[in-house]
This record gives C-alpha cells, structure tokens and sequence, in this order.
C-alpha cells in the first residue's frame, strides 16, 4: 500500500482476496512456489483525504501467467490520522474479595493516554478502560498493572493504538467496621456458688458487612462455670457473629470469682450477667431465692 501511514489511515481494504492464475501448469507451479507475486493497490498517496474506487492489481507474474482478483475494485476511505488525550477509566472487579469488604476508587498511572488512529475512529472512543479482577482473600490495597481498551459509548471495543498500552493501577480495600462492648454471661453455674465475671478487656472490634454491624450492639460472651469451685482464669475464644467476618483480639482473659452459697437444697440457682460497656464500671445483677 503506497501512502504514509504514519499520517494517514486507510479503511475498506479487505485483509485478503481471491486470486486466480491463468497459464501453463508449469508456469502457474513455480509461480505459487516462488511467491513472488503481490496483490497492491494503486499510489494512493496521489488519491488524497476523501472517498475512492481503487482497483487492485497483481505484480511479480511471469511472463504467461495471468491473475484474475476478486475482486477487482474496492470501495476505501483515506483519512488524516489523528490523536486525542483521553482519561482511564479503572473497572475493578470485587466478586471475589472477602465479605465485609468494599473496592474504593482506582487510580491508574499514568491517568490519562493517547489514542491515535483515523479521525472518524478516534472520534467513536468514549473512555480508555483499565480492566482489574482483583484476587481472591484480598484484603488491603491491590496493585497490578493492566491492559488499556478503548471502547464507544455503547461499550464495543474500538480499534485503535493506544499510547501507552498498559498502566499501573492501585485500587483501595476497605472494610467496615465497629467497636462493640462484651457482655459476658455464666452457663452451667451451680446454686451453691455465686460467680463474679470480669475481664480486663471491655470491648472489641469487629469487621463485616455494613447492613451486619448496624444490627450488633453487643458481643455476648458464656463463660462456662461447671465444675468450678474456686476462683480461676479462663481463655474465651469469641464466637463470630453473622455477619462479621473478623474480631479483634479474638480471645480474651476472664477472671471468675467464687463464693460459696450457704443455701438450701430446695433454693434456686444463682445467675448472673456482667456487661463491660463501660471500661470503668461492672454491672452485676444476682438473683438468688429469698429463705
């Protein structure tokens, strides 16, 4: 193709065509096993800008041999080639991060590229898009380097060269999050001792789903107390709620206090329910069966 092409753009050129040789078989064997022969197009650099009826012609044929293409003419378009600046657009997919967490904005570097090609296609561009799968279990910010592709306003890729090809995008993790206070609670108490529940740890944070931690207002704790007579310290692993996927610490130390009952055998069980909402406070509430 005689023309420019770095400053200008051909369109209506078909990628391939049909030729037939006419000639000796001879002739038309060493012909297609030489290839030496080309399909070309006139000087289309004498055209100019605007709309032609080309008609294709083959070279490189000996002497006896006759090509026939098809087609013969072809219906193209020159046009200047041109360039525009256009901002990238990062699309991140989320489907496999973690529950609780949200994709906040991406960033790409460099912001914004150069699309070159013939005017009519540079103007179909809409936005340059960096596609991001961001991987599976990630929690923080996710860097990576991405793939440009230049689409319309409907979506559909346009063909165009874009400069450069591939940017560096960061895009954000985040996740929502709370700090709730621990209400411990005794289960398998014994009516003949009462039992005093405190922890040094009052409250924790939890992560999750926002429409999840609207609902929590507190983080129940059981400290089991079965067979235990005497005062001790006991290890909590704290039970995730639904919802929330993370918490923190995930353990805590529970000191529980015994005292004897000098109680009936017909007189109820004691119970009691601690809440540590406030650092500096403990709220005990006993119930125990008057004599």
């Amino acid at each position: 193709m005689d023309i420019n092409s770095d400053e200008y753009a051909v369109t209506g050129l078909p990628d391939s065509v049909a030729l037939r040789l006419e000639g000796p078989n001879s002739l038309i064997l060493s012909t297609t096993g030489n290839g030496t022969y080309r399909v070309k197009t006139p000087n289309l650099t004498e055209l100019g800008e605007g709309k032609h009826t080309i008609t294709l012609e083959v070279t490189g044929l000996p002497t006896g041999v006759h090509g026939i293409v098809s087609p013969e003419t072809v219906e193209i378009n020159i046009e200047k080639i041109t360039t525009k600046e256009v901002p990238v657009v990062v699309k991140a997919d989320a489907s496999s991060i973690g529950n609780g967490y949200q994709v906040g904005e991406g960033v790409a570097s460099p912001a914004t590229v150069t699309v070159k090609a013939a005017t009519s296609i540079v103007n179909q561009v809409d936005k340059v898009v960096a596609n991001v799968a961001i991987p599976e279990g990630t929690k923080t910010d996710y860097t990576t380097t991405a793939q440009l592709q230049a689409l319309d306003a409907t979506g559909k890729p346009v063909a165009v060269k874009i400069d450069p090809e591939r940017v560096q995008v960061r895009v954000s993790i985040s996740s929502s999050q709370k700090t709730v206070p621990l209400v411990l609670t005794t289960t398998g108490s014994s009516s003949n001792y009462s039992y005093l529940l405190n922890s040094t740890t009052k409250q924790v944070t939890i992560l999750g789903a926002q429409s999840s931690l609207d609902q929590i207002k507190a983080i129940p704790v059981l400290v089991d107390v079965s067979n235990i007579t005497q005062s001790t310290t006991k290890t909590i692993t704290l039970t995730l709620p639904s919802g929330v996927h993370s918490i923190s610490p995930e353990t805590i130390e529970v000191t529980i206090t015994v005292t004897r009952n000098s109680l009936t055998s017909t007189e109820a069980s004691t119970t009691q329910t601690v809440t540590t909402e406030e650092p500096s406070e403990t709220t005990q509430e006993q119930t125990t069966q008057a004599r």
